[in-house]
């Protein structure tokens, strides 16, 4: 919780020079992707999984601004230039040292939501074909508000979007140091990782049709007597009016009869 707190007010102090930066913040050019089909699925799966995996509880904005760092760090010399390159940046090296996190820590083994894979599908495909997502400006590093890690002072910080603060790098301020063409991306360089979808929840009419047709049985209920004992009252072998009177006496008398308990080696005799 003291982590959580710490790391909120350095965010709420971090704000002015957002807003800084901001005002003098250039914006990404568009990015062109490849024309060839095969590679421009392979960029678009790459670029999905980073979306999903990484921002899959965030707006709409938040997925675009993830989807934009992915493409500006595609674009300058200091990352891979290719989309997937950057995605599994550590991932495929001994050592590991992973870019974004999904890509090592196993994430990537659970069900898919495919309504939320669809969305960063789409938002994917229209990054790819140049849509631009201003206000991360060009941005190629972010984390989550509720950490702070040793690398953040180091760099400028943008803009807070969604649960994300994102950062450029000093001197990396104008498209210009954004120098680096985009290639094709390189199949076989990256671990294949079959995604696995999690099953569509059923509507509760359509479970109640598949149990239309099976045969009803109905099982014998046996009636038996609720006794009822006021509130307060010790619990004590309940007289039913079906007892015969022997056996209604006997419980009566179980019921008065004293009991005796040994405490410390004292005898005390507690009465009803």
């Amino acid at each position: 919780m003291r982590s959580f707190l710490l790391s909120g007010l350095l965010s709420l102090a971090a704000l002015p020079a957002m807003a800084s930066a901001a005002a003098d913040n250039e914006v990404a050019e568009p990015f062109t992707a490849s024309r060839d089909s095969a590679s421009f699925e392979r960029s678009a799966e790459c670029l999905t999984q980073a979306i999903y995996f990484e921002a899959r509880s965030q707006s709409e904005d938040g997925q675009r601004a993830v989807a934009q760092v992915v493409l500006n760090r595609v674009r300058h010399p200091a990352f891979p230039n290719t989309v997937c390159g950057v995605v599994y940046q550590g991932a495929v090296r001994p050592g590991g040292g992973c870019q974004f996190t999904f890509t090592c820590d196993g994430a990537m083994n659970a069900a898919i939501e495919p309504y939320a894979w669809d969305r960063a599908r789409r938002i994917a495909e229209a990054a790819l074909r140049g849509s631009v997502y201003r206000p991360v400006g060009l941005a190629t590093n972010y984390h989550t508000t509720a950490i702070h890690p040793y690398w953040a002072p180091s760099l400028v910080p943008q803009v807070i979007v969604g649960a994300h603060i994102f950062y450029r790098r000093p001197g990396a301020g104008t498209v210009e140091a954004f120098s680096q063409a985009p290639a094709d991306d390189e199949f076989g360089a990256i671990p294949e990782r079959p995604l696995h979808y999690a099953l569509p929840r059923q509507s509760a009419q359509s479970l109640r049709a598949r149990f239309a047709d099976m045969p009803q049985l109905e099982i014998p209920v046996v009636e038996r007597p609720v006794l009822f004992r006021a509130v307060g009252q010790r619990a004590t072998p309940a007289v039913s009016n079906d007892m015969p009177h022997a056996e209604a006496r006997q419980a009566a008398a179980v019921r008065s009869a004293p009991r005796v308990q040994m405490q410390a080696g004292v005898r005390i005799f507690r009465g009803s």
